[in-house]
């Protein structure tokens, strides 16, 4: 997972007069995103015709790559839940700019799971529309620094009873779409109103 954070949020922890990190400067912002398994810190720059200097974060997903494989999970929900948590206390502080879809997903579950209780998810379908590509003005970004906004739609089967379709935009905002009750199988799908 990628996170895009703004660096006014940090410039009185560090210096920003040069592009590189001082390991404590890392230390600080890994303590302030309080997820395990962050793998990378580093400066981005995601202006196109000017600078605009964030902080690039990388976090690996222990067993996101089970969820996207398109079958049902019922292993590793409560941990992904968790870090969807704690992902939206971020968003709700102002802290990130733009999550990537794996972020989207995550924000997405925790959203549902506010709902009802998750015992078995599948997410089996997702696309993501990207607003603004600065690839062609920076050509060494990669991944979410190329693509800084964007909005994810996702298709989540929950319990093997309900499909959700949720939307997600890039700054972490994660909202029912739709939502169809599939619990009476495939030729008896009925829209759920009550939302």
């Amino acid at each position: 997972m990628e996170l895009l954070f703004d660096i006014d949020n940090y410039e009185e922890k560090m210096s920003s007069d040069e592009l590189t990190l001082k390991e404590s400067d890392k230390k600080k912002i890994i303590e302030d995103v309080a997820i395990s398994n962050v793998e990378r810190v580093e400066y981005a720059n995601i202006g196109c015709g000017a600078d605009w200097i964030v902080i690039l974060i990388g976090i690996v997903i222990i067993g996101y790559n089970v969820l996207k494989s398109g079958k049902s999970v019922n292993d590793g929900i409560d941990g992904w839940i968790e870090i969807g948590k704690k992902l939206k206390k971020l968003v709700k502080r102002n802290k990130v700019i733009s999550v990537d879809s794996e972020g989207a997903t995550l924000l997405a579950i925790e959203s549902i799971a506010q709902l009802e209780t998750i015992n078995v998810i599948e997410v089996f379908q997702e696309n993501t529309i990207n607003l603004v590509d600065v690839s062609g003005f920076l050509y060494e970004n990669k991944g979410l620094t190329a693509k800084p906004y964007n909005y994810f739609v996702k298709a989540i089967k929950v319990n093997n009873e309900t499909i959700y379709i949720m939307g997600v935009n890039s700054t972490g905002e994660a909202t029912i779409i739709k939502r169809y009750d599939v619990s009476y199988g495939a030729f008896y799908i009925e829209e759920i109103d009550d939302l």
